[in-house]
């Protein structure tokens, strides 16, 4: 049998295979494995040139839960919009309040695929729970921020901006 060791080398081989099935079985196994080092791994891979890869391993990601945002912040930094956009789908999958900051960030992104991605999951956690959104996360901000936030919203989807207006009424 082998040790965990043996099991972390041969999983981290795997995903530099070329078969992109035994590349997400190996996704599957670090999540099995845990821990930081798995984490660590998972948020490298949304680098990855495979953009199967990138998206299973953002959703996968999504159920580590918000303690993994400083983390996915950090693998954003590195410049490439695609690491960018697949950080936007991990945090639309966590799907916290806490998300929405870095998603508003965003939207001013460069690349026209980052900041559509970064609708969406903002959109996505938006509608997840309105009210939530309107009484613990827009009415604690100044009302400079909730005029962005909001005109932003009117330009992503009218209808929701309307829903949030009636929300907030």
């Amino acid at each position: 049998m082998l040790d965990k060791r043996d099991s972390v080398d041969e999983l981290l081989k795997d995903l530099s295979s070329s078969d992109i099935k035994r590349r997400l079985k190996s996704v599957n196994g670090l999540v099995e494995m845990g821990g930081k080092q798995a984490e660590k791994e998972l948020i490298k891979l949304l680098s990855d040139e495979s953009w199967h890869l990138r998206v299973y391993v953002a959703k996968t990601l999504g159920r580590f839960g918000k303690e993994i945002i400083a983390s996915l912040l950090d693998a954003a930094e590195q410049g490439v919009w695609y690491v960018r956009s697949a950080v936007c789908i991990t945090l639309g999958h966590i799907g916290e309040i806490e998300c929405l900051d870095p998603l508003l960030s965003f939207l001013e992104d460069t690349s026209t695929m980052v900041r559509n991605t970064a609708e969406e999951s903002l959109i996505s956690i938006i509608n997840k729970d309105r009210l939530k959104f309107v009484e613990s996360y827009l009415s604690r901000k100044d009302a400079d921020f909730q005029e962005f936030i909001l005109e932003k919203l009117k330009k992503i989807d009218t209808d929701l901006y309307k829903d949030i207006l009636d929300e907030g009424a």
